[in-house]
Formats: C-alpha cells, sequence, structure tokens
C-alpha cells in the first residue's frame, strides 16, 4: 500500500511507534489498577481543546488513514464475489453489521406526528448497547490472534465508539461525526495491529460498504435528523466518506463515468452498484426528488466540474480534515480513550 503520514507496520493498518507505546503503557496503567482499560471520553470541550487535536499527530494519522484507505481501492469497483473471498475477521465486522441492520425489520417504526426522529430509534440504539458489546468481541475474536492485545479489553473499549457510530438516541439524529466513530474503530483496529494492512480494500468495499447501507436505512426507516447539517451546501445531509473514498475507486475512470456526467441518469442506473461515489450520487438523487442537481446540492454539481477522479479525491481528503475533523460541531463528541489517545496527555517527544 502507498505510504502516508503515519508509520505503519508491515503487516497491519496505522500503527505509529509512538501512538503503540502510548497504548501499550496505557494497557500497563489499567491492568495494575485491577480494573479493565480505560472507558473512552469526551475530551473536546472549547476551541482550545479542537486545536490541540488539529495540530496533533493523532489528527495526521486519522487523515493518513482515511487516505490509505482510499487508495486501497483505486480502480477497484464492489463485486459479489468479493465477501467470499474476505478474511475471517472482515466476514466477522460485515456479519456484525447484518445483524444490526436485521434489528431494524424486527423494531418498526411506530406512529407520531412529528416529521423527524421516530422514537423507535431509542429502542433500537437500546439494543445496540444492549448486545453490542457482545457482537463486537465476537466479530474481533475472528482476527488473527495476538499475543500483544486482548481481543475482550479492546471490544469492551471500542464498543463506546459502536455506541456512537449510528446516530444519537437523545436527539435522533445523525452526521459525520457518527461517521467518523465508525472510522475510529477501524483506525484503532488498524493501530492496534489486529486489522491487516492485506484487509484494507474489503475493510471500504465490505465493511464500510455495509456500514453505509445500514445507515441509509436507519436514515430512511426512523427519520433521522441530520446533524448540525449545512442543509444543501453540505455534500449530502448525513455522510463524506462514501464520496470520498467513491472518488479514489473512479480515479482512471474518466471517460466511463466522466467527474461532470456522474449524477446524469445513464451513469447512475450502470455505476451505482459498483462504486461509492456514484451510489451516493444516487442516494441524493433519490432523497431529494423534484428539484434540479445543482439546486439542491450545489456543491456537489460543483465538484462536477473538477477534471479528473484523482483531483476530486485529492480535494475531498483536505475538505474531510477541515470540514470533519476540524470543525467543532462536528467532531467535539468524538472519543478518546487508550487506543485513540488524548493528544494533551501525550508527553511531547525529547
Amino acid at each position: 500500500m502507498a505510504d502516508t503520514t503515519a508509520a505503519t507496520s508491515g503487516t497491519s493498518i496505522a500503527a505509529p511507534a509512538t501512538l503503540q507505546a502510548q497504548q501499550d503503557k496505557g494497557d500497563v496503567q489499567a491492568h495494575s489498577a485491577g480494573s479493565e482499560p480505560n472507558k473512552p471520553r469526551k475530551r473536546i470541550n472549547s476551541p482550545q481543546d479542537l486545536e490541540i487535536f488539529t495540530q496533533s499527530k493523532l489528527c495526521q494519522q486519522l487523515v493518513a488513514f482515511v487516505t490509505e484507505l482510499s487508495e486501497s481501492v483505486k480502480g477497484i469497483p464492489v463485486t459479489e464475489e468479493r465477501l467470499k473471498n474476505a478474511s475471517p475477521f472482515v466476514r466477522g465486522l460485515v456479519d456484525m453489521l447484518q445483524e444490526i441492520e436485521q434489528w431494524i425489520e424486527e423494531i418498526p417504526p411506530i406512529n407520531q406526528p412529528m416529521r423527524f426522529g421516530n422514537k423507535a430509534f431509542c429502542k433500537w440504539h437500546a439494543r445496540l448497547v444492549e448486545r453490542g458489546p457482545e457482537i463486537l468481541l465476537k466479530a474481533i475474536a475472528q482476527a488473527t490472534p495476538s499475543t500483544e492485545v486482548c481481543m475482550k479489553d479492546l471490544a469492551a473499549e471500542l464498543v463506546h465508539y459502536l455506541y456512537c457510530s449510528f446516530g444519537d438516541e437523545r436527539r435522533i439524529d445523525y452526521g459525520t461525526g457518527h461517521e467518523a466513530s465508525f472510522i475510529a474503530i477501524l483506525f484503532a483496529l488498524g493501530s492496534r495491529g489486529v486489522l491487516a494492512k492485506s484487509d484494507a480494500t474489503d475493510v471500504v468495499l465490505l465493511v464500510f460498504a455495509t456500514y453505509v447501507r445500514v445507515m441509509r436505512r436507519l436514515q430512511t426507516v426512523y427519520v433521522l435528523e441530520p446533524a448540525g447539517s449545512h442543509g444543501v451546501w453540505g455534500l449530502d445531509d448525513f455522510h463524506a466518506l462514501p464520496f470520498l473514498f467513491g472518488a479514489a475507486q473512479l480515479i482512471g475512470m474518466e471517460e466511463e463515468v466522466p467527474t461532470g456526467e456522474v449524477y446524469h441518469d445513464r451513469i447512475v442506473r450502470i455505476y451505482a452498484d459498483k462504486f461509492l461515489y456514484v451510489d451516493a450520487i444516487r442516494q441524493v438523487l433519490l432523497s431529494k426528488k423534484g428539484a434540479p442537481f445543482h439546486e439542491t446540492s450545489p456543491m456537489l454539481y460543483d465538484i462536477t466540474g473538477v477534471p479528473t477522479w484523482s483531483k476530486t479525491q485529492q480535494g475531498l481528503i483536505k475538505m474531510y480534515r477541515a470540514e470533519v475533523l476540524g470543525k467543532f460541531p462536528v467532531i467535539q463528541h468524538f472519543l478518546f480513550g487508550p487506543s485513540i489517545q488524548w493528544p494533551g496527555d501525550i508527553a511531547p517527544a525529547t
């Protein structure tokens, strides 16, 4: 895989040595106290905290991780046979998400007068909290065993990110900050040496793609409200990464899928099932019927003026750092713990 800002091990994604050393230290401290690993918690509470985060090595590593995942899917479509050839770990993560999706069938929406926020989502989320520890541990246990990582402790830590990955059960909303929590799970699995570099492509085209499918069903069935939405001035009301990863998939395909025609009916009909960007455009077109694309989604329409998918990908990486990781209303609820340590707690290197 392409080199990134974060130094990585030869076998796992995003495992910088300095981060690993801090994690090992945190694990030792937690176990020496006779307790479970520290529960991740919110640490971005002010503009000053946000600056600590955005100027940190950790923020660089998160951007590098997202970039590395996008590089792994360049020119690669989604195919039906991909899942059967995936590693047991990837299949375990997909199975977990499919089980989570099944709960939507078992917990139907209730009749209520409000347009947004069906209260049945609260019941769905309560089941996530109830069963999350078990199903996440089951998925993580499918990975190649590591003598340096206690899978039970890791699952107990990362389940808090899982709770945050599907929206807020009080506000019944969802946005790119919740999406970032799901990426945090994958980042932590990589930094702890659990997620192999060889799984990177499948992590995007199988695991993340399944997560997005589950989220779209949640958004539709329970009418989740966009969290802090920019309205029509955002990429869409909920997501950022399907566009970033999807643009990388389309690199070199400008003749088949011209950037300026990606929202045309023919392109959507032929390519939406294979490419995440076109699929995301299809979702926008379905959810915002009745008005021209340039009116409902002016930012996406402006991006169609970028001549190549490579430049589109590069621009979306910059946008992700600035508009997701760098915006207080979006990233303020991000959690920090043993695997993703708060930068303010890490002593500067000497």
